[in-house]
């Protein structure tokens, strides 16, 4: 059974999954989550359970994550770590009856980078694979090289494709969902994530629920419901002035990935380097430890600049709140799903709806800073097509 907690930040997911794990204590856990950091906190909190996480003790994580599985003992882990599960790990989960508690939703469909670029064309001109009708790579050779052992165990799990005999893509296989006892996925705006479409695509069921707080301070699950924004409308201030926001003629893609990249934007990204400087030092007056602005992580060196450079936050972070202080911040680019991905769903008659998984990333990031606990908060988002996605949301 798969269970949604899709509900804003703050307002008490981590809380419920504590309070739930500390009072039903015969089932084993697993919990992930995106960074090692947050582990520590929860180990601390959960206190009717000994939590283990993987160590490296000489034959890498996933081996002793395998050990602490056929002990049957309560794991927290990563997300990069789970995304590795392999067959060993799946008959011990299959066997301790685990239940997955999934903090954020993870990278379910992702591109894929060979270690050698022509690996895929010399095993199709050698016939050792195939392209499938689905667009699955299959493997055939048993006695090739163990150079190509990662693309072979990759195929044999049915978790490599080609999108338009092009883009190689990963999957992650769905047959893992169903090892748990039970699943509950614990993020916000799942409707906008790709685990959601992903769970559409593989026929994987889920129910949609939301939390609450009881009057004598414990948190429940309920029916799924909206979130007021009224309550918070008020406290995020989107900067409007054209002085910034239309210094430069825009496209509707202007700051994507692909616009950066385009040498003829150079004079534009000074440009935008500049009003970045600009709001914080002169129409804010942001203290620098009060800044956050992010970007897409190979562009930061061309944005950064004095008095405001140490206030970088990668735009995917999740589940970070030691930014919670901050209050003036930068959203300097403009969101879109990666294209194999998009391409993936659509081959299969699933439309991502772009402009949600765009809002989805940005309301996360931004709820790293001090809106996260209901303070006041300033910001400047240059890209048209992404402020008007911020504005619209919180008049909703």
């Amino acid at each position: 059974m798969v269970t949604v907690v899709d509900a804003m930040m703050g307002s008490g997911k981590t809380s419920w999954f504590v309070e739930h794990v500390n009072n039903n204590i015969d089932n084993n856990i697993m919990y992930i989550v995106p960074y090692l950091d947050v582990i520590k906190d929860i180990k601390e909190r959960v206190t009717n359970r000994e939590i283990y996480s993987p160590e490296n003790l000489g034959r890498g994580k996933l081996d002793n994550l395998h050990y602490l599985l056929t002990m049957q003992s309560d794991i927290a882990s990563t997300h990069a770590l789970f995304l590795k599960l392999d067959n060993d790990c799946k008959e011990a989960i299959k066997q301790g009856h685990y239940t997955l508690y999934l903090d954020e939703t993870l990278s379910a469909i992702e591109p894929f980078t060979l270690r050698h670029k022509d690996d895929i064309s010399y095993l199709l001109k050698n016939d050792s694979i195939y392209v499938n009708n689905e667009g699955f790579i299959e493997w055939k050779d048993e006695d090739l090289d163990t150079r190509f052992n990662e693309i072979r165990i990759l195929a044999q799990n049915h978790s490599l494709f080609y999108v338009n005999n092009k883009l190689l893509m990963w999957r992650y296989p769905p047959d893992i969902f169903s090892l748990f006892d039970n699943v509950y996925v614990m993020t916000f705006m799942f409707d906008a994530s790709i685990l959601k479409y992903y769970f559409e695509l593989n026929g994987i069921d889920y129910t949609l629920k939301s939390v609450k707080k009881s009057e004598d301070g414990s948190y429940y699950l309920c029916d799924y419901y909206k979130p007021d924004l009224r309550t918070i409308r008020n406290k995020i201030h989107v900067y409007n002035n054209d002085d910034l926001n239309d210094s430069f003629p825009q496209k509707i893609t202007a700051l994507s990935a692909t616009w950066f990249k385009n040498p003829s934007n150079k004079d534009k990204i000074t440009k935008l380097k500049n009003n970045i400087y600009n709001y914080f030092s002169h129409k804010e007056k942001a203290n620098n430890e009060k800044i956050l602005w992010t970007t897409f992580k190979d562009q930061r060196t061309k944005l950064k600049g004095k008095g405001y450079s140490t206030g970088f936050l990668s735009f995917n972070c999740r589940s970070m709140n030691e930014y919670a202080s901050r209050d003036h911040l930068c959203y300097c680019l403009n969101v879109y799903p990666h294209v194999g991905v998009v391409q993936f769903f659509e081959q299969r008659h699933l439309y991502v709806d772009q402009d949600k998984y765009a809002l989805s990333e940005m309301v996360q990031w931004i709820w790293r800073s001090a809106i996260r606990n209901r303070n006041e908060i300033w910001i400047y988002v240059p890209s048209k097509r992404m402020r008007k996605l911020l504005t619209d949301w919180l008049k909703s």
